[in-house]
This record gives structure tokens, sequence and C-alpha cells, in this order.
């Protein structure tokens, strides 16, 4: 049988924050975490993975605290020095560089499945037909995997 694009997700990331865990405990201190624009270490950084048929945007930096996975806004975050990059479908963010945010463009209805530490992974489906464009949160250490991107049917 196959392996699901989500448990290869999990091990990828289960494999680098492994390797993050050995050299913090190596260098005797703690592991560094992900940081909105900033750098990271492999492994605890926000990555969006573009499983859809469609493409979209990643932006860097978030730009509001005290928001968690999924959060979202219609105000496109412009803060620090804002950079995007198109996830064609299949692609994904670099796990190397910490990318907090993607765009859910306006008419569509993109359905996400979201994995953070065991325990808090979850689906969410935001519908955007008829409405604006929104920004969503990816956490720091998390994964944000698009599913669908559909403009006819949610």
């Amino acid at each position: 049988m196959g392996i699901s694009r989500l448990s290869a997700a999990k091990r990828a990331r289960t494999a680098a924050v492994l390797v993050a865990i050995a050299t913090a405990a190596t260098l005797a201190g703690p592991a560094p975490t992900a940081s909105a624009g900033g750098s990271c270490t492999p492994g605890l950084c926000s990555q969006t993975w573009n499983n859809s048929g469609t493409g979209f945007y990643a932006l860097k930096n978030w730009c509001r605290s005290g928001d968690g996975n999924g959060a979202s806004t219609t105000t496109r975050p412009t803060c620090g020095t804002q950079k995007r990059d198109y996830l064609y479908p299949g692609d994904r963010t670099a796990g190397t560089k910490d990318w907090d945010v993607f765009q859910v463009d306006a008419g569509f209805c993109y359905k996400v499945y979201f994995e953070v530490d065991a325990g808090w992974d979850f689906p969410r489906t935001y519908d955007r037909r008829g409405k604006s464009t929104l920004w969503v949160k990816v956490a720091n250490n998390g994964f944000a995997i698009v599913n669908s991107v559909r403009s006819s049917t949610c």
C-alpha cells in the first residue's frame, strides 16, 4: 500500500524535529522555536503544502500576536519585509525558512488539514465564495496542508 501524504508530512516533521532536538541537546541549550518572519531551525519552521490542483500564495510574516494555528484575517499582512511565494500544485514552502501565512483567494473554498504537535491536528474549511480574500496563520512548528481549492463547491 502507498504512504498517504499526511503520514509522509508527519514523518518528515518527526525526523526533522528529532534532528533539531538532538542538535540542541548536543549544544546543551534549549531547542530554538520558529518565529514570525525570523530564521528558524529546520523542523521547527511553519510550512504550507499545496496538495490541491490550484496554486496560491504563502507569505512570510503573520504580523499579529496572540493568534493560534488556523486564525485568519481579511487584512493583508504587511509588516516587516513581507515576502510571498507562489505555491503551484504539489509545491510546499521550504522547510528551512519560516512561512507563517497562506492566502485564501476570494471566490474559492479551501479545505486544509493542520498538523502541529501530537494531539493538535485538525481539519478546517475556509469558504470565501462570494467573499473577500483571507489570510490564514500557520503555527510555528506546524504544517498547513491544503488538500482542496475549488470555486464551484465546498
